[in-house]
């Protein structure tokens, strides 16, 4: 009867050391998995990928050129694991990140004063928006988008859409 007990403890330290010794492999397996700035595009936003972490910038910044020709930001706001797939988001600034967050298919999004505008891909108000500011004829629905954030846009039919996306 000892003996059958120790042969039933030692299976158990058998099958519990290769399964321990199972998990590490899996995780180095995935850790070297190349993660490449591609796999993160979203409209409206230049992505890189630098030490395995997701650096976010608005097409034609300063902050993205400074970042083109010295690397890392000096001054930059990081997420950690709040990006797609866990990623760490890095960006020049909160707004910047946020809108890249908040980023769905089909719409662009920047955030003005706490608010967020939504814009469709290649939209005209969009070309407005960033050359001017704020534009002179938009929809405002307070509270109504992420986190309760104020939502604005060109039209009430662009924050609906946004709202019913994915």
């Amino acid at each position: 009867m000892k003996k059958s007990l120790l042969n039933r403890i030692t299976l158990i330290f058998l099958l519990a050391f290769a399964f321990g010794c199972a998990g590490p492999q899996t995780a180095v397996n995935a850790s070297s998995h190349q993660v490449k700035a591609a796999d993160y595009a979203r409209p409206g936003f230049v992505t890189k990928v630098e030490d395995g972490r997701l650096w976010v910038f608005i097409p034609g910044s300063k902050e993205l050129a400074d970042f083109e020709k010295h690397g890392e930001l000096a001054k930059h706001v990081i997420r950690p694991a709040a990006g797609p797939n866990r990623i760490t988001v890095k960006g020049p600034d909160t707004n910047t990140v946020d809108a890249y967050l908040l980023a769905k298919p089909g719409f662009i999004t920047r955030i003005e004063d706490g608010r967020l505008w939504v814009f469709k891909v290649d939209s005209k108000e969009l070309e407005k928006f960033e050359k001017h500011g704020e534009l002179a004829k938009h929809v405002i629905r307070p509270a109504a988008g992420p986190k309760r954030m104020t939502l604005k846009a060109p039209d009430a039919e662009t924050v609906d859409a946004y709202l019913a996306a994915k």
